[in-house]
């Protein structure tokens, strides 16, 4: 079983995984693999220190929540005295989720709502909606416009008392470009002003 625990849920840097389940839910527990040299030095001699129990959420399995509790040790260097904890590489930053979980959660935001994901991850509104967002963050933050030709611009409304989001797409490939909140000439004429400076394909660029 934890051999195939493992793989499935691609728990890299784990021995002795155990794995439980009932009619609730799947529990795996592990141990995280010390690190072989010293982040600050790189000298391979270290003691092992304290104990900690950390826990991450998992893809489901079917219907079943999976969840797994890892034991961290921490170390320090016998050279030059850095103590650390050894980083989880199947973690998905500082949050209590794997990367499969937060790679499965964002393929289902491809087909349903926010909402619809959380009931189905068994999670607050509030964990998908994190990162949705901080995949948008990653994904748009420096979007490459240099193939872009044609573009297409759209408004939405955004919240009550007429706010509104503009947007710009790609037309050729369906991607947002660029985005910023209001909908006014004045408010958009900056950003194809910046757009002319980019690319050459924007440098006959109207304003219309």
């Amino acid at each position: 079983m934890s051999d195939f625990s493992l793989s499935i849920f691609k728990l890299k840097g784990l021995s002795n995984v155990i794995a439980e389940a009932d009619e609730i839910g799947i529990f795996l527990k592990g141990n995280l693999n010390p690190e072989l040299t010293c982040p600050k030095c790189s000298k391979s001699h270290y003691h092992k220190k304290e104990k900690s129990h950390r826990f991450f959420l998992l893809p489901p399995v079917g219907d079943k929540q999976a969840k797994l509790q890892v034991t961290v040790q921490r170390q320090a260097c016998v050279s030059c005295k850095h103590s650390w904890w050894p980083k989880a590489p199947f973690a998905s930053g500082k949050q209590r989720m794997s990367k499969s979980f937060v790679s499965y959660a964002l393929e289902l935001l491809k087909f349903g709502s926010i909402k619809d994901v959380a009931n189905h991850l068994q999670v607050g509104w509030d964990v998908i909606k994190g990162l949705h967002k901080r995949y948008l963050e990653k994904m748009y933050q420096e979007v490459d416009v240099s193939n872009v030709k044609y573009i297409s611009i759209d408004e939405f409304a955004i919240a009550k008392n007429h706010k509104y989001m503009t947007i710009m797409v790609d037309i050729q490939t369906g991607r947002i470009i660029y985005a910023v909140e209001g909908r006014k000439k004045k408010e958009i004429k900056p950003i194809l002003e910046d757009l002319k400076k980019k690319p050459l394909n924007f440098k006959q660029l109207q304003w219309i």
